[in-house]
């Protein structure tokens, strides 16, 4: 099992975890959420509403100490929302979707059958975002399947 397999086992836990959750586009029409790996996709001309609202799950980084602890692997969400309203309250999205999503994982505690969630988590929202747009993020941790080594094969 790889990074990959973390990654794309992870998109399909979030969807599942805001499956029937939508949010108001910048047209006002009830949307779902859109769940993308890895990076955003590219905008097309200055549209870029298209892609509100969002999670992106991202790879940040792996380590491992040395042959006696497994591999740790660092992954973060990125949450974004648009909310025109006047009173600022598109943070209360950004956090519920965060919410929604760690709860759902540690429900299950392994995602694609292999890779253990692990605690601390981080929750944190953008201060400086610009209006209309909310963004925040989430650190999680996870243990991947030690590899085993030729001397184990013998």
């Amino acid at each position: 099992m790889t990074e990959l397999d973390l990654l794309d086992g992870l998109v399909c836990e979030v969807k599942e975890a805001l499956e029937g959750y939508r949010l108001r586009s910048a047209k006002e029409n009830l949307i779902p959420i859109n769940v993308y790996a890895q990076n955003m996709p590219l905008k097309e001309g200055k549209d870029d509403e298209k892609l509100y609202p969002y999670v992106c799950v991202c790879f940040d980084r792996e380590s491992v100490e040395d042959f006696d602890t497994p591999m740790l692997a660092e992954i973060y969400f990125l949450i974004g929302v648009m909310d025109k309203n006047a009173d600022r309250q598109g943070y209360r999205d950004v956090l519920q979707i965060a919410n929604l999503i760690y709860q759902h994982i540690f429900r299950k505690r392994f995602v694609a059958k292999a890779f253990s969630v692990l605690r601390p988590y981080r929750i944190q929202l953008e201060q400086e975002a610009p209006y209309p747009y909310f963004v925040g993020g989430m650190e999680m941790f996870f243990e991947m399947p030690a590899f085993e080594t030729e001397e184990d094969l013998i």
